[in-house]
C-alpha cells in the first residue's frame, strides 16, 4: 500500500467505507528539485522505510529501461511479528505490497498507473487478507474514474484523488500457514482492451481475485505492460520502479518488527520464463508504509538472488547489483520444457531460458514437457559474468499407436528413458543417433512390433505401433448334467432306509 492507500482492512470492515489520508513521503513536495534520473537515497535515508526488494532501473554505471507483462514476488516466512500501539484498530498488522507501474499508449498519449497487489497480515492471529489499488499517475493531477476501469472493486474518493479499490472475500481475513506467500500481477490484452490479473498464492495454487479492465482504452496503440525506468521520474516525482516491500498495514502507517525471519525475491516475465531482477535495493520509494528494526542481507533462495530479513537495526541501501550475480542464456533446442539447476525447477517456453542466478557450481538438467531428460551438464558460474549455453539440435520422434481403446495407458522406453500416455501418441526428443526402443506390454493386447531400432538423422521420425486385442476364450464344453447323479443318490438312500426298517421289524418280539 502507499501514501494513498485505503485504511487498514479492519477499519474498512468496521466503517464499510474507505477513507484515505494523504501521507507525504520524503522528496514529494512540489518545491523540491529532484534529478531527472533516479536516486533511491533521496526518498528514504533511514528506517522506518518500506523494506524488501526493489528494482529502480539503475546499476553501477547508468540507468536502464525494461518492460514486462508480469511480475511475481515471493516471500518465505519463518517468523514475523510486528506491533505499533498507535494503530489502535490493528496494532499487529503489517502489509506486503507488490508495487508496479503500468503503461499503455492510446491515440498518441501514454497513460500510466500505479498498481498495487497487497497482502495484509495479522501477525498476532496469523490471518491474511488481500486487497488491490490502482492510482492514475498519468499526470500530477490525474485521477481514477468509474468510467475508465472495471473489476470486482469500485472507484472511491480520497483527499488526494480518486482511486480504484477492491478487498478479496469482502476484505475478510483467512487462515495463513505462515510458510509461503506469492503475489503476481499479469497484464494482457483482451478484445482490444488492456487488462490486469491480480493473483496470490498461499501454498494451495494461484488464485485470481480481481481482473482489471481499462474500459476507455479500446484499440490502443501500444501496451507496454509493467515498466522499470531508471532514466526518468514519473509525473509525481517518484521512481518508475518495481518492488516487493514490507511495511505498515495502510494509510501511511509504519510498524516495528518484533521478530522476523523471512526471505523475499522479485521476478519478472522475460518472454520465456520468470527471471530474478538483476539489480536491486533493499527498500521501495513510492509507498508511505514503512517498518523499522529490520536488517537485510543478500542471499540465495532456490539458486536465485534474494534478500533475507531479520529483526535488528538496518539502513536503506543497495542490496545487490549485476556484478554480484551470474546470468545464463540457455538455448535448449526444444520449444518448451524445464531445467533443473541443482534440483530446483525453472519452466520455460519459446525455445530459450534466461536466468539470474546466485554464483556457484551447478548441474543443469534439461527435460521436455513430458518429463524426458535429454541433456545434463555441469557449470561453474562466476559473479558478474554472463554465459551463453546451448545443446545440440534435437528432433521429435513420435510413436503412434493403433488398436487400444481410448484412455488405455501405454508406455515406450527409448534407451532406458520411459514415457507413458493415455493418448494415441508419445513423443521423444532426441539428438542425431541410433536408439533402441521397446513398447511395454498392455494387458489384453498383443504387440507384434514391440521392440526395434530407430535412426535419427537430421529430421523428425515416426514409429507406428499396432496393438491387437486378444480375443476372449470361449469354452464350448457342455455343462455337466448332475440330474442322474441326484437320482442314483436318492435310490440308494431309499434302499438303505427300507433295509433299516425291515431289520427293526424282524426283531420285534412276538
Amino acid at each position: 500500500m502507499s501514501k494513498y492507500i485505503p485504511v487498514a482492512v479492519a477499519i474498512i470492515l468496521t466503517l464499510l467505507m474507505i477513507t484515505v489520508i494523504y501521507a507525504d513521503i520524503p522528496g514529494h513536495q512540489e518545491s523540491d528539485i529532484l534529478p531527472e534520473t533516479v536516486s533511491p537515497g533521496v526518498y528514504y535515508h533511514n528506517e522506518p522505510a518500506p523494506m524488501g526488494i526493489a528494482d529502480y532501473g539503475i546499476n553501477s554505471s547508468s540507468g536502464y529501461y525494461f518492460n514486462s507483462t508480469s511480475f511475481e514476488g515471493g516471500v518465505l516466512i519463518g517468523d514475523l511479528t510486528t506491533f505499533n500501539s498507535s494503530i489502535s484498530s490493528c496494532p499487529s498488522n503489517a502489509g506486503i505490497q507488490l508495487n508496479l507501474i503500468y503503461r499503455f499508449n492510446l491515440a498518441g498519449k501514454n497513460y500510466t498507473y500505479w498498481v498495487q497487489n497487497v497482502a495484509i497480515i495479522n501477525t498476532s492471529s496469523r490471518g491474511i487478507a488481500f486487497i488491490d489499488n490502482v492510482w492514475n499517475f498519468t499526470s500530477s493531477n490525474s485521477e481514477m474514474h468509474s468510467t475508465s476501469i472495471t473489476g470486482n472493486g469500485t472507484v472511491h474518493k480520497s483527499s488526494s484523488g480518486n482511486l480504484y479499490y477492491y478487498g478479496a472475500n469482502g476484505g475478510l481475513f483467512g487462515a495463513f500457514s505462515y510458510k509461503q506467500l506469492q503475489l503476481k500481477s499479469v497484464s494482457f490484452i483482451k478484445s482490444g482492451f488492456p487488462h490486469i490479473y491480480m493473483e496470490y498464492n498461499t501454498g494451495n495454487g494461484w488464485v485470481t481475485y480481481d481482473t482489471l479492465n481499462f474500459t476507455f482504452a479500446g484499440n490502443m496503440a501500444a501496451d507496454y505492460g509493467f515498466i522499470v525506468n531508471g532514466n526518468q521520474l514519473n509525473s509525481n516525482y517518484l521512481p518508475i520502479d518495481a518492488g516487493l516491500i514490507l511495511g505498515g498495514p495502510g494509510n501511511g502507517t509504519d510498524t516495528k518488527a518484533i521478530n522476523a525471519n523471512m526471505t523475499m525475491y522479485l521476478e519478472y516475465w522475460n518472454g520465456h520464463n520468470y527471471q530474478a531482477v538483476e539489480d536491486a535495493y533493499n527498500h521501495g520509494s513510492d509507498t508511505a508504509e514503512g517498518i523499522c528494526n529490520i536488517t537485510e542481507n543478500y542471499v540465495s533462495y532456490n539458486n536465485i538472488p534474494a534478500v533475507h530479513i531479520k529483526s535488528g537495526n538496518g539502513t536503506p541501501a543497495e542490496l545487490y547489483a549485476s556484478s554480484n550475480i551470474s546470468i545464463i542464456n540457455f538455448n535448449p533446442g526444444i520449444a518448451s520444457g524445464y531445467v533443473l539447476l541443482n534440483g530446483d525447477m525453472f519452466n520455460f517456453t519459446g525455445s530459450a531460458i534466461n536466468l539470474s542466478l546466485f554464483p556457484g557450481n551447478y548441474t543443469l538438467s534439461l527435460y521436455t514437457e513430458q518429463g524426458q531428460k535429454i541433456f545434463q551438464e555441469k557449470y561453474s558460474l562466476s559473479a558478474g559474468k554472463s554465459y551463453t549455453l546451448s545443446t545440440r539440435q534435437t528432433y521429435d520422434v513420435m510413436f503412434n499407436e493403433t488398436g487400444l481403446e481410448n484412455g488405455t495407458p501405454w508406455s515406450v522406453s527409448v534407451n532406458g528413458s520411459i514415457l507413458s500416455s493415455n493418448n494415441h501418441s508419445i513423443v521423444f526428443t532426441l539428438y542425431n543417433g541410433t536408439y533402441n526402443y521397446s513398447v511395454a506390454a498392455v494387458s489384453g493386447y498383443n504387440t507384434p512390433n514391440n521392440n526395434g531400432t530407430i535412426v535419427v538423422n537430421g529430421t523428425s521420425a515416426t514409429v507406428n505401433v499396432t496393438f491387437t486385442k486378444i480375443p476372449s476364450v470361449v469354452n464350448n464344453t457342455p455343462a455337466p448334467d448332475y440330474g442322474y447323479k441326484l437320482l442314483i443318490t436318492l435310490i440308494i438312500t431309499g434302499i438303505v432306509i427300507i433295509g433299516i426298517i425291515s431289520l427293526f421289524v424282524r426283531r420285534k418280539p412276538k
